[in-house]
């Protein structure tokens, strides 16, 4: 929300709106923790993803007291707070940066990765992200410096113990002001190999994204394996002392963005006996199909690979990928049913801005694109600014977000707060309606999990378990009806939540959510 008309959403207009997030009533969305986006001074080449001071606001977003204020709203209403800490790397227009770029003798050098290179040609094949050589050339001390994103974004070194230090005081500094943990950003890029040792490549062909294959090529394409960049053994340890900085503190916490790898490799940064990561997403929704098959092998395995008094984190959108309604292809019964889901599974639920509305991704044109990615490859759809489109909250102008121009178009005004609340079978209804349920069951806010069989193969069943009560969770996730057998695990429930007015006690209707009290 834009409380100054400048086109952009800002800490004000967010703590105008902290009631709809949660106000202690089913009215609310209920939910009780808010994470942020970086706020923090920036050249935003990045989305604020590199930043250029880590103890301050952007002014675009307000000032210091106006974070305070959010922060004590928050803490009013039971909402805890995170913050995004990116410190893989930093703004090239970071103080430390700007003085590291100038002598190779200078403090604050070695708070960065430089090589000298070979024959004036970067010292190895690691390629940024975001495409091109994640080396550029620093003309001040003859050198290159290493970028694993954008080559305003120079990456960290963390091998440096004073850098390290530094970051835990950035920590400090926030958690004394009463954040109560972060959102590390590429959290297993941290540590690269010490020899600049090559990364492998390797010939994959690209596949469809899920719900729409008819409309991707099947081309062989070479992709870097990132294995002297990325889940570096030395990560664990720079984690391990990170987590010591938060336990200072009880209740704070740290969720990880670990991407790249296998769930193994994902679920391997909760650490041994939860001594890193206390929670790390889990990013498999986001590459299979909307299939009870595909959901269930990703659950099962998570639930498989968990390390001890480990809890799950799960997310189905976020601000780098195509929102889950556009991949899926999701018409609102369909969403409803995905939701269902995400706020039935043993673990925390991440519900990305606009989720609750059923937001699909916005159609830009490309003169109005702001991120980097998009610009770069079009007409590829690469780009991420589909998904950040900003908030509908009326059918005002501009819908509401703004009495400015927004940032970007407004996602599907039609679609809007207001509209949707008045509707109590809209997406943001049955949300709430969850989301309330779920805040009154300690089975499904707290309880364990276990899979069983449905009553069909397009149907997910799971029971959720608490020293309290005892649930079973089945969702259909079809458009099909799918008929209950006599006799079957489901045929004896009594319905306690659904979403459907009326649920049948023989059959489950298409997408239908249902959580029952289970056999004794």
């Amino acid at each position: 929300m834009d409380s100054n008309g400048d086109g952009v959403g800002d800490l004000p207009g967010l703590t105008s709106k902290l009631d709809v997030l949660r106000d202690g009533t089913p009215s609310s969305l209920g939910i009780e923790g808010l994470w942020l986006s970086p706020v923090y001074p920036s050249p935003n080449r990045d989305f604020g993803y590199d930043i250029s001071d880590y103890s301050s606001i952007d002014p675009v977003y307000g000032t210091m007291e106006d974070f305070d204020r959010l922060m004590a709203g928050a803490r009013a209403r039971g909402i805890h707070l995170i913050m995004d800490l990116v410190v893989n790397h930093s703004s090239t227009e970071h103080p430390w940066f700007r003085q590291a770029r100038t002598s190779r003798e200078n403090p604050f050098h070695d708070y960065y990765l430089w090589s000298d290179g070979t024959n004036g040609k970067p010292p190895n094949n690691w390629g940024s992200t975001f495409g091109g050589s994640a080396w550029e050339w620093n003309e001040q001390t003859h050198e290159f410096y290493l970028h694993s994103f954008l080559k305003e974004q120079a990456d960290l070194n963390w091998r440096n113990h004073r850098l390290r230090e530094e970051i835990h005081d950035i920590m400090r500094f926030w958690m004394n002001r009463g954040v109560d943990g972060f959102r590390l950003d590429v959290a297993n890029y941290y540590v690269k190999d010490a020899q600049l040792r090559d990364n492998a490549h390797e010939v994959v062909i690209t596949q469809p994204m899920p719900g729409n294959p008819s409309k991707t090529l099947y081309i062989p394409m070479s992709r870097e394996v990132y294995d002297h960049t990325v889940d570096q053994p030395e990560t664990h340890d720079a984690l391990r002392e990170m987590r010591g900085v938060i336990d200072e503190k009880p209740g704070h916490m740290m969720v990880g963005e670990i991407a790249q790898r296998t769930q193994g490799q994902v679920l391997s940064y909760y650490g041994d006996g939860d001594s890193e990561l206390n929670l790390v997403f889990n990013f498999f929704f986001f590459v299979r199909h909307f299939r009870a098959k595909d959901f269930r092998d990703i659950i099962q395995r998570t639930l498989d690979l968990l390390p001890e008094g480990a809890w799950p984190a799960w997310v189905l959108s976020n601000h780098d990928v195509v929102r889950a309604v556009s991949r899926y292809h999701c018409s609102p019964p369909m969403t409803k049913s995905m939701i269902g889901l995400l706020l039935t599974l043993k673990g925390t639920p991440f519900l990305y801005n606009g989720e609750e509305l059923g937001l699909a991704n916005t159609p830009l044109l490309r003169k109005l694109l702001q991120d980097p990615v998009g610009k770069r490859y079009w007409p590829l759809p690469v780009g991420r600014d589909g998904e950040r489109t900003p908030m509908p909250w009326d059918d005002t102008a501009n819908a509401g977000f703004t009495t400015g121009v927004p940032w970007l178009p407004v996602s599907a005004p039609a679609m809007s707060y207001s509209t949707e609340s008045a509707d109590p079978t809209s997406v943001l209804s049955f949300t709430r309606r969850l989301s309330w349920f779920r805040s009154h069951h300690s089975a499904l806010n707290a309880g364990d999990m276990s899979i069983v069989a449905g009553p069909s193969d397009t149907c997910l069943c799971f029971t959720r378990t608490s020293s309290a009560e005892h649930m079973t969770i089945t969702i259909n996730l079809s458009d099909q009806t799918v008929a209950i057998p006599r006799g079957s695990f489901t045929s004896d429930q009594i319905p306690l939540f659904s979403t459907e007015e009326q649920p049948s006690m023989d059959s489950l209707a298409p997408w239908e959510v249902r959580i029952a009290a289970a056999p004794a």
